[in-house]
């Protein structure tokens, strides 16, 4: 399936909507368009099926393959648990702080030093997240070699970072995909398209030049 099959996958259940006219306020102060919520994937088994056949093709096509499929507390655990599953691999996940009781692990399930490390994620949005869990994981003492993702915003800073990070990563759908199909739909008007692109490239800024601040 191509990004844009997958884009409409989270359209018709609601994972994703965009509206400009009546846009979403983030915790973090920033006011968008458009609004993730990649957990609702797992209320629909044949959705679901599609997503992880998704990641397995991008996986499979790997060389060499992966020894341990990860995934970030909490939205993302569903998704390495079925991908760690279909491949019959080991699974961990990454806390994003130290669990304060018990063992204190911040990296739950068993690794190995040295074993080739795949991040199967929910969404990337700046990067931070799963890259200060891939950092985790490297302190353990694995080797990451990339990370898959359900749906990414397509961020300049993302980029960036993951450029930095010399980290491969692979997404089945993103933000202009799900603009095109709205476009195609008759969902999204021309005007809220070139608006909701322009959130893209300024995130911060674009509540304030809309007027919604």
């Amino acid at each position: 399936m191509n990004k844009q099959a997958i884009a409409e996958l989270l359209l018709d259940i609601k994972a994703v909507t965009i509206n400009v006219e009546a846009p979403y306020h983030y915790r973090s102060g920033i006011i968008s368009p458009i609004y993730c919520d990649n957990r609702l994937i797992i209320s629909f088994p044949a959705k679901r099926k599609i997503i992880i056949n998704g990641f397995l093709r991008i996986i499979k096509s790997l060389k060499p393959l992966p020894e341990v499929i990860a995934g970030t507390a909490t939205a993302a655990i569903p998704f390495a648990a079925w991908v760690s599953d279909q491949l019959d691999l080991p699974m961990i996940y990454v806390r994003s702080g130290q669990k304060g009781y018990g063992k204190e692990r911040q990296i739950e399930g068993l690794l190995n030093k040295g074993q080739r490390v795949l991040f199967a994620e929910d969404l990337i949005t700046t990067g931070g997240g799963v890259l200060s869990a891939v950092e985790d994981v490297k302190k353990a003492g694995g080797d990451v070699v990339g990370v898959v993702t359900i749906f990414e915003y397509g961020f300049p800073a993302a980029d960036q970072v993951f450029r930095e990070q010399d980290l491969p990563r692979w997404s089945l759908a993103d933000f202009i995909s799900v603009v095109d199909v709205m476009s195609g739909r008759g969902e999204l008007s021309d005007d809220d398209r070139e608006a909701a692109i322009g959130w893209q490239a300024d995130p911060k800024g674009w509540g304030k030049k809309m007027g919604f601040e």
